[in-house]
């Protein structure tokens, strides 16, 4: 059994959250997709904080090489699978955590709707972290009536990232929806300000192209955020 890598502070929050749901036994199985070299579900394995790990990447040689470095592992307690995770089936009567992490707001709101295309198991919970289209995702999710669960952002080697968790189950209470550019802003924190600033360049660099109204649509919900939060 190879020694665990050290994660990032990025995957080390999103690792941080998913240990703090399992104390109350949330979930069975954890899906780590697009998981690159596996290091967060890796230490999600080794924690032992679900009964199957699910490794997912559509890259069948990336699932070859993590394959090969998990044998240490018990192997009922994890599965390697090459697929897109759009295509992911869900075992019926298990509570199910999907990880959709380093990857862009596009490509996540694509994999939402093929697994909701493709089931019926309503007991499942998504943890994102994209890349990039951070407004594009949280204007599908708002659509969509996902009930959140929590939102943070955490800052790594200069760059600033959105976590978010929530639940397939739509919900009708306006608080728990997601807002299409978070409450969690901290108006004392830097990086959030950061954060911010290179939103707002990116839509109004946007807003010079062939989307001027929905750019500026954007930045007027941007415009604010920060300074109304806490």
């Amino acid at each position: 059994m190879q020694a665990i890598k050290t994660l990032g502070r990025r995957l080390d929050a999103i690792f941080d959250l998913v240990e703090s749901r399992q104390q109350h036994k949330t979930y069975d199985a954890i899906w780590d997709c697009g998981c690159d070299h596996g290091y967060l579900g890796q230490k999600i394995l080794a924690a032992e904080l679900c009964e199957t790990l699910y490794f997912i990447d559509q890259v069948p040689h990336i699932i070859k090489q993590l394959a090969s470095r998990l044998r240490g592992y018990p192997g009922d307690h994890y599965r390697t699978i090459a697929t897109d995770a759009g295509l992911l089936e869900f075992p019926p009567n298990k509570r199910h955590l999907v990880i959709l992490a380093g990857i862009g707001g596009e490509r996540i709101i694509e994999i939402l709707r093929n697994i909701a295309r493709n089931t019926v198991n309503e007991q499942i919970d998504y943890l994102l972290c994209p890349s990039t289209g951070h407004y594009e995702l949280r204007e599908y999710l708002s659509t969509t009536a996902f009930c959140l669960h929590h939102e943070s952002i955490v800052s790594e080697k200069g760059r600033d990232y959105e976590i978010i968790l929530i639940n397939a189950i739509p919900t009708t209470d306006s608080k728990n929806r997601v807002s299409l550019t978070g409450k969690m802003w901290d108006k004392g924190n830097a990086n959030h300000h950061r954060h911010h600033r290179r939103l707002m360049t990116h839509y109004q660099k946007q807003s010079l192209g062939d989307k001027v109204r929905r750019a500026e649509i954007i930045l007027q919900h941007y415009e604010n955020c920060l300074n109304n939060s806490g």
